[in-house]
């Protein structure tokens, strides 16, 4: 406490409030702890720097009792807030409120208790003071005595409150000399209650060069964090400005000047005088030169578990450093200390949950990565963008030359490094090279270390702006893959935490690396069986024959999965007789054995219509037959329809079409004038179930300019629509499509399929053209078997 000085004529009333024999514990209105005397020390055995800035009932925990659960601390407490509220003095009858003793019990006290509120200028409560005065040994002796009656207890314990009160009353009659100090507990409390409300470590700096240094009258000072092997430290800009800030900002823990003492050993450093100063070590000429100051003060900033910083005061006067003084200096390091443990605790805790928001989301962005480039960038820019990194680098083993590694690098290494060092030898010096050879990570922390490495590295800087680096392998099942290498513009600590961040992403980015490559390896091969399978099965589909006036049109559209063949086909060919067979089917399955089951259905059809030359159904009965008697094993669906002419029907230029179902989608037919005819007749039994179940013939005339669509089922089916609507849409877009030429036609109907469709599609579209004019270019040359026997 600092003297009064002649406004109270010369009293020094530090010295007066710490002599007082009876307790006293001052406190802030929200009940934080800025003082206490030596009586109250004593009283409590506790000492100062365990008591200032906590609050009091975390200072002193209740000790519940089968009387009171909560050991007394809510009638204490309701005490100080009515002297707080009404601004009066509020006495308390004699009140039990056991203490620690040191030994992690608590001894029992029995104690008689004023509260005095302290009042600024303006009539508000500026602090607490509660005087403490241990009745503990004479509640005992009454005890002792046989006085067990509650109310001649009290009455004995009241005349020796009357005794306490009139002792509280000197403590009033001294308010007016302890008012000298009230500048300073008042500055302390406000203080307090700043710090309190700090929410960075720039805050709390903040606070204390904006409000605490005046308290202990300094013009100047600093707060020096732990980190590490280093300090960092925020100057005052009284002293010195940037420059100073700049020289001063990192320091070695094991350096010779007081910052660096207090916080190697733990204890105040404390330079009254330049003398003094300049005496400690060499290099605080330097500091005294820099920042103008003659008096210092280095204060450990601690906790009960750890070191966390120093606080550093300077002045420019000479100091005495008189006990009084120290006192107050320690008590606010002590409410600093406090403030940045809080500030560190909760740091340390939303950075870890934004490491690990990061963490999730990038696991979620990895799934989506489709490419190297795209997966470096989500880890460097999304991932490790937590950690202030510039960017980074994934570097995988090249296909073509396992001796070399090829890296994917972002943007934010600069535009041209890309060409310059996206192929690197694996043996070679660079970050990215060692992790991937050694499997052991590279760690960088400035441009200096960097350089030491390999004289490669100073390139690497001047072209990337990153000096620090960190540099990972990727690995993943027991399978190295490559390495992750990350990059920053400033010097780095990197603690144990930072790497294990850069380990963990890296740890991701490996699995996704690994599902990237095995999906790219299985798409590379699964596109490549595609187009086998794909032309495999094309070359099952032969191109239809063209005989005169009649134009056949045919299309296959595989369905969206890859590599997986359909049963699908559609067939055309002439029969000996010239009539045109027309064949549409579906084999059930999407696999090999549904390629070979309807290559075989196929050629089997083929032989039975042109050696039997029946109608479509006899056809059909063959065909199921055969499928029995060869063991084919499978079921389909067909239509086969042929396309006969009779002489009387030339003479009127007209056709028929005669045709079968084997549980097939019903033929389209358009006529000349637009309208549309579902060519639906009660359909036999599909293909492979009893080939003993008769089948029948269905026929229509084809007028000249008809046109007849068969189709598979994937044309008409969609999941979750009706197959009536599928045929219904489809018969609405031919009305619409029917005065294009055949070949555009088809084209168009596929088209509306937008190119991906969940099953194969075959067509085979048929128009008979009027045969009293030449045959349409569009239909083509009319092309036919050499040698077929129609010809003969």
């Amino acid at each position: 406490m600092e003297q009064a000085g002649a406004a109270h004529g010369g009293i020094d009333l530090a010295a007066v409030f710490g002599a007082l024999p009876t307790s006293f514990l001052v406190m802030t209105p929200d009940l934080v702890i800025v003082e206490a005397n030596d009586a109250y020390l004593a009283t409590t055995g506790r000492t100062r720097a365990e008591l200032v800035g906590r609050p009091v009932f975390e200072a002193f925990l209740g000790n519940p009792s089968d009387s009171e659960a909560d050991g007394g601390v809510g009638k204490v407490q309701a005490s100080l807030e009515r002297a707080r509220d009404t601004r009066r003095p509020d006495t308390m009858p004699v009140q039990e409120y056991d203490i620690p003793d040191g030994t992690g019990g608590f001894s029992k006290r029995f104690w008689s208790l004023i509260s005095t509120p302290v009042l600024d200028a303006e009539g508000r409560c500026a602090y607490l003071v509660q005087r403490a005065e241990d009745i503990t040994d004479y509640v005992v002796e009454q005890r002792r005595i046989g006085v067990d009656d509650p109310t001649d207890l009290q009455r004995r314990v009241l005349e020796v409150e009357s005794d306490l009160y009139a002792r509280g009353l000197e403590l009033a009659d001294a308010r007016a000399a302890q008012a000298a100090s009230a500048g300073r507990l008042t500055a302390l409390a406000g203080v307090a209650r700043r710090l309190a409300g700090a929410e960075t470590v720039a805050d709390l700096v903040s606070v204390v060069t904006e409000g605490g240094l005046a308290v202990v009258g300094a013009p100047g000072g600093a707060v020096a964090v732990r980190d590490g092997d280093v300090l960092r430290s925020v100057v005052s800009g009284e002293l010195g400005g940037p420059r100073t800030q700049q020289t001063y900002q990192l320091l070695p823990l094991d350096g010779p000047l007081p910052v660096s003492v207090a916080a190697r050993t733990g204890r105040p450093v404390l330079l009254p005088d330049r003398a003094a100063s300049l005496g400690f070590a060499p290099e605080m000429a330097g500091v005294v030169e820099a920042t103008g100051g003659v008096a210092y003060a280095s204060l450990p900033l601690r906790t009960p578990t750890r070191d966390i910083g120093v606080l550093t005061v300077v002045w420019d006067e000479p100091q005495a450093f008189v006990p009084a003084e120290v006192e107050v200096l320690v008590a606010f390091a002590a409410q600093c200390s406090q403030a940045l443990d809080r500030i560190q605790t909760r740091e340390a805790e939303l950075r870890s949950a934004r490491q690990l928001t990061a963490l999730a989301e990038l696991a979620l962005a990895l799934g989506r990565a489709e490419s190297v480039h795209e997966l470096t960038a989500t880890v460097v820019d999304r991932g490790l963008a937590v950690l202030g990194a510039q960017g980074g680098a994934v570097a995988i083993s090249d296909p073509d030359d396992p001796a070399m590694l090829r890296l994917a690098i972002t943007d934010g290494l600069g535009e041209d490094t890309q060409q310059t060092y996206g192929l690197i030898p694996v043996a070679g010096p660079l970050p990215a090279s060692i992790a991937a050879r050694t499997r052991r990570p590279v760690v960088l922390h400035d441009g200096a270390e960097s350089r030491a490495l390999t004289a490669d590295m100073a390139q690497v800087i001047t072209d990337t702006g990153c000096q620090a680096w960190i540099a990972v392998p990727l690995e993943s099942g027991g399978r190295l893959l490559g390495s992750l290498t990350v990059g920053w513009a400033d010097p780095q600590l990197f603690g144990p935490a930072d790497l294990e961040v850069v380990v963990a992403f890296a740890a991701q980015a490996a699995q996704a690396l690994d599902r990237l490559q095995t999906r790219t390896a299985e798409r590379t091969a699964l596109n490549a069986l595609a187009g086998t399978v794909e032309a495999l099965q094309r070359s099952l589909l032969s191109d239809p024959p063209e005989p005169d006036h009649l134009e056949l049109s045919v299309r296959y559209l595989p369905a969206a999965r890859q590599a997986q063949v359909g049963g699908d086909w559609y067939d055309s060919f002439l029969l000996s007789d010239g009539r045109t067979v027309l064949v549409i089917g579906d084999v059930t399955g999407h696999d090999s054995h549904a390629a070979a089951a309807m290559a075989q259905v196929r050629n089997v059809l083929r032989g039975v219509a042109h050696h039997s030359g029946g109608r479509p159904s006899e056809v059909l009965t063959g065909l199921d037959a055969a499928m029995r008697d060869l063991d084919i094993g499978t079921l389909a669906t067909a239509v086969l329809a042929t396309v006969e002419q009779t002489a009387a029907d030339a003479a009127r230029g007209a056709r028929v079409l005669r045709w079968s179902n084997a549980g097939h989608p019903a033929p389209l037919l358009v006529q000349p004038d637009g309208s549309i005819e579902v060519l639906e007749r009660p359909a036999d039994l599909l293909l492979g179930v009893d080939p003993e179940r008769p089948r029948h013939d269905h026929a229509r005339e084809l007028a000249p300019g008809s046109t007849v669509l068969l189709y598979t089922d994937g044309l008409i089916e969609r999941r979750g629509v009706p197959l009536d609507d599928g045929v219904r849409w489809l018969g609405d877009l031919l009305r619409e499509l029917r005065h294009l030429d055949l070949e555009e036609l088809c084209d168009r109907v596929l088209a509306e399929l937008a190119g991906r469709v969940d099953d194969d599609v075959a067509l085979l579209a048929i128009r008979a053209h009027p045969e009293d004019r030449p045959r349409p270019p569009s239909a083509g040359s009319g092309r036919l078997p050499e040698e077929h026997s129609a010809l003969r």
